[in-house]
């Protein structure tokens, strides 16, 4: 009985330390929830507890540092437009990339067929470094769609090291 008193109790201390996690309350590190403390940023008027928008809104970052307008103002739908626009040339490249090892893995795929048995290893190794670079390429098209809107900087600094591994060119 004991046993389970303390297994049921420290499961529900871990629960109220991500509830307190979630919505931005804080526990003492006490036994009994009834010594619970809260700072006094989340007590509404009248003594109830309220939930911090402000922390849940900085948990959730969203990267439109270079959209400073309001939604709905021209300004602010200008700059999304432009920002679309600049999604949709990084994901043409990625697109021209594609067809790039497309077009090479085409060439490998006549070439293995006509190869003698000491060639299609070292082909068969090219045309699997092909296969992955396209996985690469396609899930950097898809985060360009995906994430872009919400967190352009990193999605499109994320796309360009790919390119740029999928070129085997080095960073600089």
């Amino acid at each position: 009985m004991a046993v389970l008193a303390v297994v049921s109790l420290s499961c529900s201390q871990q629960l109220q330390r991500r509830y307190d996690q979630r919505h931005g309350t804080s526990s003492a590190s006490s036994r009994d929830g009834s010594e619970r403390t809260y700072d006094s940023d989340y007590r509404s008027n009248n003594g109830t507890y309220k939930r911090d928008y402000d922390k849940v809104a900085t948990d959730g970052i969203r990267d439109d540092s270079r959209i400073t307008s309001s939604p709905g103002s021209a300004d602010y739908n200008q700059q999304l437009v432009s920002q679309y626009q600049e999604m949709d040339k990084l994901a043409e490249v990625v697109l021209y990339e594609l067809d790039n090892l497309e077009s090479r893995y085409n060439v490998l795929i006549s070439e293995y067929k006509t190869a003698k048995t000491s060639q299609k290893d070292l082909l068969s190794d090219q045309l699997d470094r092909i296969s992955s670079d396209q996985l690469v390429l396609y899930r950097a098209y898809t985060n360009i769609y995906r994430n872009g809107k919400t967190n352009w900087t990193s999605v499109k600094r994320d796309v360009e090291s790919d390119l740029r591994s999928v070129r085997k060119v080095e960073n600089r």
